[in-house]
C-alpha cells in the first residue's frame, strides 16, 4: 500500500480530524497542482465537466471538515467515471 493509499485511508475513516498536509498531499496526487493560491486559500480544478473547484483553507494547521467531504466526494465521482 502506498503512502497516499494510507493517507486516503485515513482521511476516509477520520474526515473529522485531518491535518492539512495530509489533505494537501492527497488533492496534489488526484487533482494535480492547485490552480491557484490566494492567501492562505488553495484552490483546486476538478478534471471533469461543469467542474466544480474545490478551495481549500486550513484552520489551526486541520483541514476544515466540510471541504475534507468535499474532496472525498470528488474522490468518488472521479471513481465513478473511472469505472465509466
Amino acid at each position: 500500500m502506498t503512502r497516499g493509499e494510507k493517507r486516503l485511508r485515513r482521511i476516509r475513516n477520520n474526515p473529522d480530524d485531518v491535518s492539512w498536509p495530509d489533505l494537501i498531499a492527497i488533492c496534489d496526487l488526484c487533482f494535480g497542482k492547485p490552480r491557484r493560491r490566494r492567501g492562505s486559500h488553495l484552490i483546486y480544478d476538478t478534471p471533469w465537466m461543469d467542474h466544480p473547484l474545490l478551495v481549500l483553507q486550513p484552520r489551526k494547521g486541520k483541514a476544515k471538515p466540510y471541504q475534507v467531504r468535499q474532496v472525498l466526494r470528488a474522490l468518488e465521482t472521479m471513481e465513478e467515471f473511472e469505472d465509466d
